[in-house]
């Protein structure tokens, strides 16, 4: 459970074949005639592919006859003498075996989390009390978390406790721990990409992160807030379900979330959306009137309103249509677009959900800290270097008739996300 789960199903076709094993090749044509240096003639291939530039067409329809070759089965065990299949044969059923078993343990594996996972609910829930500054550590619990800050040196040490009197003179009034989640959501890199100035605003609020296991496979996690100006919802939840068949991987299979919805006290406190306010003159009657757009935009609270992947019956249609090739080009271009857009925020509201999950909730002090930051996974900055990313700057789209004495009141995000349903 604590591994991110990439595959969306459990398909078993996508395993590897032995298509590309050296068997399948002594079958093609290449044994016979293998091309060697003296049968290249540059001259005839510059203009082949010349030809094939001038042609997209032609290039387009051998690309897709190259793209229907790719997963073919290359015939390898189909060659094989009835003997060795029977052996195949049986291999495949000592396989279903350890699936079966590996099923087992995964379930018996979960049951067991739960067991524990209901021995640290005490010490999440004191945890909170502490953080909110309803109750205070006792001094054992003090001195036990000045040895684990501990680094050795005693100069450092005498510092510190001279600081936090000078601390405690200054800041004897303050509770708690103030911006405790904020602070903490900050320093998870996955979820600090997620919040905006505006949503910083209200995350000072948030004087908690818990989450329970669902009587199915998947969990909830619960974000509760104290009384604020920007909604009336105490609590706000968000629900992972998995499907109920283990995936190929012998893992539990990303199937769907739920969120919930937002109460926004104003239009002007939901951070999902910019207000764009113009005054419109009509150019006979010389009345003003004022034009209020809504546009949705990026904003961690969107977390709570989760991409919905496709149903079965949609895909079909979706199949279906892409049969008929009735669509012109521009078109399935873009669908094929707004697919891959899809499926890259589902996988970004998974892996939300997962690091909070595993990651925040668990050791929350230390990324309040700053001390888990040092201990990331290895690869979790692989391929985020400069230029990977890039910020699209969006155009003012200005349909309006007559004369704009342009009031914005929406503040500047970065490129929106495709749907907000929240109010």
């Amino acid at each position: 459970m604590s591994e991110p789960i990439k595959s969306k199903n459990g398909d078993i076709s996508k395993a590897p074949t032995p298509q590309n094993t050296p068997a399948s090749v002594t079958n093609s044509y290449l044994k016979s005639q293998p091309p060697t240096v003296s049968t290249i003639d540059e001259v005839n291939e510059d203009k082949v592919g010349q030809t094939l530039a001038n042609n997209p067409l032609l290039l387009s329809m051998m690309q897709g006859k190259l793209n229907d070759l790719v997963g073919k089965n290359s015939g390898y065990v189909a060659g094989l003498p009835q003997a060795v299949k029977n052996r195949i044969f049986g291999l495949k059923s000592l396989q279903q075996k350890q699936m079966k078993l590996e099923a087992e343990f995964q379930k018996e594996l979960l049951e067991l989390e739960k067991r524990y996972f209901k021995k640290y609910e005490p010490l999440y829930a004191q945890r909170k009390e502490i953080i909110v500054g309803s109750i205070e550590p006792t001094e054992e619990e003090i001195e036990e978390g000045k040895a684990l800050d501990n680094d050795g040196d005693e100069d450092d040490e005498e510092e510190e406790e001279n600081e936090e009197e000078e601390t405690e003179k200054e800041e004897s009034d303050e509770k708690g721990v103030p911006s405790f989640w904020l602070t903490s959501l900050e320093n998870l890199s996955t979820v600090s990409e997620t919040i905006t100035d505006r949503d910083s605003e209200i995350l000072q609020h948030l004087i908690d992160v818990r989450m329970e296991y669902l009587t199915t496979p998947g969990f909830k996690l619960i974000f509760e807030f104290e009384k604020n100006q920007f909604f009336s919802n105490q609590i706000l939840t968000k629900t992972y379900h998995y499907q109920a068949e283990l995936g190929y991987s012998g893992d539990f299979v990303y199937d769907h979330a739920d969120g919930c919805e937002i109460e926004w006290t104003s239009k002007e406190n939901n951070p999902t959306i910019n207000i764009e306010r113009r005054k419109q003159r009509n150019k006979t009657t010389k009345q003003t009137r004022t034009i209020e757009k809504l546009t949705p935009t990026e904003s961690f609270f969107n977390f709570f309103d989760p991409p919905k992947p496709p149903k079965p019956d949609e895909e079909e249609e979706e199949e279906d249509k892409e049969n008929e090739g009735d669509k012109k080009q521009g078109e399935d271009d873009d669908e094929e677009e707004d697919d891959e857009d899809l499926e890259a925020r589902l996988e970004l509201d998974y892996q939300l959900g997962e690091e909070i999950k595993d990651r925040l909730i668990p050791r929350a002090v230390d990324w309040f800290t700053g001390d888990a930051v040092d201990f990331a996974y290895p690869n979790e900055f692989e391929g985020e270097g400069e230029g990977e990313y890039s910020d699209e700057e969006g155009e003012d789209d200005d349909d309006d008739e007559g004369d704009d004495d342009g009031d914005d009141d929406g503040a500047g995000q970065k490129q929106p996300p495709q749907e907000c349903k929240q109010q």
